[in-house]
């Protein structure tokens, strides 16, 4: 028989009040293309001394880590899997300048350290003093989906008892002219940093359940549709953002089901990056904890060749 999935707390950082659920009630609004994140207060979670050696990504990360394990009530995770489209982005981005700029002979080595993708996850461990299972994922838009199905398969299945499972992305003003210019269907471009505590124990703390986490390479869009039910998937959350060229696709697998299922947005609160759907997985988990939704199906589409189809829950008791 295999285990159940909850997530037992989460942290967010974005366009929003950073580590805070305000924006369920009073979010905010933003009237232009690109919004960078609110920088979290660090204080009493990073030393100073730490602080001044991280990039923005890695304090977003490290905070939003400590803060979503210091509510979870759970010591030292088992894992931290983490997705990140871009990685250390900033940190490349200079470590290339300085590159052409000096040549080889002059360059600043902490900033070679912390440009790769695994950064994030290596640091969390090392700040958490956790040996176990770390892996990181850089799949483009579906990266937070990939972390969350590895964390998801090794809890239900007995090989872990918890997971911190992330996904981080940051967006400097370079990168978003690059996605302004590459990709018409970004409308409004932000940064995303969120950080889940999961876990297979029962409590009622937990937000919510994971019952499903699927990931299709290049799928017809029938066979997506062909996933969703009417008594599983009433409320979907889909990755609209307001640009026909990205909304065609959910308008088409709309079209295509056999009921009318109620449809949620989140890119207008939280911007568009490689790990916006991880904003999206907050906002389901944040409704069915409190009471506001029974069920919460996510979906969402990277450039229109991957999709991926989340479930979630509100709690109920084992055997219900």
């Amino acid at each position: 028989m295999s285990r159940r999935c909850f997530v037992r707390s989460l942290a967010m950082v974005s366009c929003q009040d950073p580590l805070t659920e305000a924006w369920a009630e009073e979010p905010r609004s933003f009237d232009t293309g690109y919004v960078r994140a609110a920088e979290p207060d660090t204080r009493g979670l990073i030393l100073p001394s730490e602080a001044r050696r991280m990039s923005r990504i890695l304090k977003r990360a490290v905070a939003t880590s400590l803060t979503a394990l210091n509510t979870s009530g759970i010591e030292h995770p088992d894992a931290i899997i983490t997705g990140t489209g871009m990685g250390c982005i900033e940190n490349s981005e200079k470590f290339l300048i300085d590159l052409s700029k000096f040549g080889e002979s002059c360059l600043k080595p902490t900033l070679f350290m912390q440009s790769t993708h695994n950064t994030i996850s290596s640091l969390i461990a090392i700040i958490l003093k956790c040996h176990g299972y770390n892996n990181t994922y850089s799949h483009k838009g579906i990266s937070f989906e990939s972390a969350l199905l590895d964390a998801w398969i090794q809890i239900r299945g007995g090989m872990l008892r918890n997971a911190l499972v992330g996904s981080h992305d940051e967006v400097t003003p370079f990168l978003a002219l690059v996605m302004d210019r590459t990709h018409p269907d970004y409308s409004m471009i932000s940064e995303t940093s969120v950080s889940s505590m999961l876990t297979c124990s029962e409590s009622a703390d937990n937000r919510c359940e994971i019952t499903d986490v699927r990931i299709l390479n290049r799928p017809d869009i029938g066979e997506v549709a062909a996933l969703l039910s009417k008594d599983e998937d009433d409320l979907l959350i889909l990755g609209t953002n307001g640009n026909r060229l990205n909304d065609a696709l959910y308008d088409e697998l709309l079209g295509k089901l056999d009921f009318a299922p109620r449809t949620m947005g989140y890119k207008h609160l939280f911007g568009e990056n490689f790990s916006s759907p991880a904003a999206a997985f907050v906002m389901g988990a944040t409704m069915l904890g409190k009471g506001e939704a029974a069920r919460v199906t996510i979906i969402n589409h990277s450039d229109g060749s991957a999709w991926s189809v989340v479930r979630l829950k509100a709690v109920t008791p084992c055997g219900s």
